[in-house]
């Protein structure tokens, strides 16, 4: 159990990392509180909450691994490198599909609700 406890503290200490110094995981972390509170105003089936919360999970795990690649590829070629940009590219890219992916799902679900409240 201790060995246990002290990978979760390493975790949760990187999360804080990420959120005490990366903008785009702040901004994500805001993002989730919303759909979160949407999750809580509307009347959302308990399948549409799981995919909310699916969706937040994977978004915000991507981009906490699109970090650990930038800090790597950092720590391994300090200097400009072609491929080390490529690698990097493709992990903000995919970080990028998974936010697309996720603002298409937020409209599917939250979309009929919030059209409502409008008519």
């Amino acid at each position: 159990m201790k060995k246990f406890s002290k990978s979760f503290r390493h975790a949760v200490d990187g999360i804080h990392h990420a959120a005490r110094t990366e903008r785009n995981f702040r901004i994500e972390l805001l993002l989730a509180v919303l759909a979160i509170g949407l999750t809580v105003i509307f009347p959302l089936s308990p399948v549409e909450r799981t995919v909310v919360c699916l969706v937040i999970g994977t978004v915000l795990a991507f981009e906490l691994m699109n970090t650990a690649f930038e800090h790597l590829m950092d720590m391994l070629s300090p200097q400009f490198h072609a491929r080390v940009k490529i690698i990097k590219d493709l992990a903000a890219g995919s970080v990028l599909l998974v936010s697309f992916s996720a603002a298409v799902i937020g409209i599917i679900i939250f979309g009929p609700y919030i059209v409502a409240l409008f008519s």
